[in-house]
């Protein structure tokens, strides 16, 4: 490698280890006015999007529920085969009525609302699903 060579990759070596600055750029929006050019949190973290929704009553199941306020967001509810029974027991319940209107309230507690507050939620934002656990308090079987 002649020394020209070597220059030439060692400067492109230090340019590509240079961080991006994507976030913290700064854009016009008047002629005094700068804003910072960033995502807002809820685009940055999905689930705390805030929402206010009325269930429509074709949706009778808690299951059919949580799919119905995922659907905007790009989350999907992972397999029932992977959460538990407990999960799937819940998922097949009938969504109560006080739960047909839900918010102003994130997206992630509007979740855990209808689960209850026996589950857990398990958030996967790699491949955008959403898991519930029971909690092991609540990990009793009630006879009747």
């Amino acid at each position: 490698m002649t020394p020209d060579q070597v220059n030439a990759a060692v400067t492109q070596d230090s340019l590509q280890s240079q961080p991006i600055a994507l976030f913290n750029q700064e854009t016009s929006i008047g002629r005094y006015s700068v804003i910072q050019a960033t995502p807002t949190i809820e685009q940055h973290d999905i689930l705390t999007v805030m929402i206010k929704v009325t269930i429509p009553k074709p949706i009778q199941t808690v299951g059919d529920a949580i799919r119905h306020l995922l659907r905007p967001s790009g989350y999907s509810l992972a397999r029932f085969d992977a959460q538990g029974p407990d999960v799937f027991q819940l998922l097949n319940l009938p969504l109560p009525a006080v739960h047909r209107k839900l918010g102003p309230m994130p997206l992630q507690q509007a979740l855990l609302t209808l689960a209850s507050p026996a589950f857990r939620l398990y958030i996967d934002p790699v491949h955008r699903l959403i898991a519930y656990d029971l909690k092991p308090d609540y990990q009793l079987e009630l006879v009747p």
